[in-house]
């Protein structure tokens, strides 16, 4: 059975910034699960993403298969445009990408995510890494990720994913983030 999104696939990923709109109209495609368009819209001002359309899991994970499948040498070009835009799907998207990518995914998250996005976000992607079996990364390698408040955060968060007695430090030197950010934290000193 044909749906929408195989119809979309089969006119081929555009080159350039069409292809950025060509995938918001691939996350159109998808079961919506947003019902309340009113809470959403309030928490899209909030969240410093451009759009939230609600698109399933399902479907992100069959747009990503089918840009690794056909168009994985154009990867890096997708991820930069889709991170400029910056819209929730978006952010999900490159995730999905850098997760199933050759290279140090690790390195390519803490390089790409400089700017403030919800903390859920930041897991998922991390979670999408370490569930392509990467190891969570040296205590060097995140403590050489200072750069920025949002990387010694971001980097504060992966640790968290795996708690080591190497990680003790880092957790607790990290910037101070939001309710949810301190909450992790607090379980990851915890353990």
């Amino acid at each position: 059975m044909v749906d929408d999104l195989d119809v979309l696939f089969d006119e081929g990923l555009p080159k350039g910034k069409k292809s950025i709109r060509f995938l918001k109209r691939a996350y159109d495609c998808g079961a919506q699960g947003l019902v309340n368009r009113s809470i959403t819209d309030k928490m899209l001002e909030r969240s410093g993403l451009s759009f939230h359309i609600g698109t399933d899991d399902p479907t992100m994970r069959r747009i990503a298969s089918w840009i690794l499948t056909n168009y994985q040498d154009r990867c890096d070009e997708l991820i930069k445009r889709l991170w400029k835009r910056c819209g929730r799907e978006d952010v999900k998207l490159i995730g999905l990408l850098i997760a199933n990518t050759e290279g140090d995914a690790w390195q390519k998250m803490l390089v790409i995510i400089n700017k403030s996005i919800p903390i859920d976000l930041v897991l998922e992607i991390a979670e999408e890494i370490k569930r392509t079996g990467r190891s969570i990364p040296s205590i060097n390698f995140l403590q050489a990720c200072d750069a920025s408040k949002i990387q010694m955060q971001n980097a504060m968060l992966i640790a968290s994913l795996d708690m080591k007695d190497e990680f003790i430090e880092l957790v607790k030197a990290a910037p101070p983030g939001g309710e949810l950010f301190e909450r992790i934290r607090t379980r990851a000193l915890d353990e």
